[in-house]
C-alpha cells in the first residue's frame, strides 16, 4: 500500500517560546483510517547559514556559547530569516551582523528540513564569496562571538575531529562539496 500524507483532524498550539511555538495536531493515516494519533511539532522562522569565502578562499566562521550543549562550538554565520526575506538577503543580513564581513550577493546552494520529524522550517544555505571585513559586528542582544578565518582545506579535519559538529553546519559544507567546491 503506498504511503500517502496524513489528515490533520485539529491543530492548536500549545506552547509560545517567542522564538518558536510547540503546536499539537491529531492525525488520521490516509491509508488505514483506523490508526489516528496526537503528535506536536515545532513551528518557527526559516534559518539561513553562511558560507563566507575570502579573497584568499579562506571561510569565515564563528565560535560561540550554546546553551543547549553548554559548550563553545564553532559555526558558519547564521540565524533566523524575517517573515518575506529571502534567503540570501537573510544571509548578507546576518554575516555583517555576526561578523562585520560582506561580499558578492549570495548564492542558494541548498535547503534542507532540519528536522521533520518535529519541525516545520527549512535552512537554506547560502554561499557568498569576495567576503571581506567592512563594518564592525552588531550581533544580537545575546550573541557573544568571535570571528575566524579558516582555510577551506582545513574544514574536513575539524569535522572528522568533532571541533565542528554542528549537524546544520556540516550539511551546509555537504552542499558546498556537492558544488565541487
Amino acid at each position: 500500500m503506498p504511503v500517502k500524507p496524513w489528515v490533520i483532524e485539529s491543530e492548536e498550539t500549545i506552547f509560545d517560546a517567542r522564538l518558536f511555538t510547540i503546536e499539537q495536531m491529531v492525525a488520521r493515516s490516509a491509508t488505514r483510517p483506523e490508526i489516528s494519533g496526537s503528535f506536536v511539532a515545532l513551528q518557527t522562522a526559516n534559518w539561513v547559514n553562511v558560507i563566507a569565502r575570502t579573497p584568499a578562499g579562506d571561510l569565515v566562521f564563528v565560535r560561540q556559547y550554546r546553551h543547549g550543549t553548554r559548550e563553545l562550538t564553532l559555526e558558519i554565520p547564521g540565524g533566523m530569516v524575517d517573515e518575506g526575506e529571502a534567503y540570501t538577503a537573510a544571509a548578507a543580513r546576518e554575516l555583517i551582523e555576526e561578523t562585520g564581513y560582506a561580499g558578492d550577493p549570495g548564492v542558494l546552494i541548498g535547503c534542507i528540513a532540519p528536522n521533520p520529524a518535529i519541525q516545520k522550517n527549512r535552512l537554506g544555505t547560502v554561499l557568498i564569496d569576495n567576503a571581506r571585513l567592512v563594518a564592525g559586528q552588531s550581533p544580537d542582544t545575546h550573541e557573544e562571538l568571535d570571528i575566524l578565518t579558516i582555510p577551506r582545506a582545513d574544514v574536513p579535519d575539524r569535522i572528522r575531529s568533532g571541533e565542528i559538529d554542528h549537524a546544520l553546519v556540516i550539511a551546509a559544507f555537504h552542499h558546498l562539496t556537492l558544488r565541487g567546491e
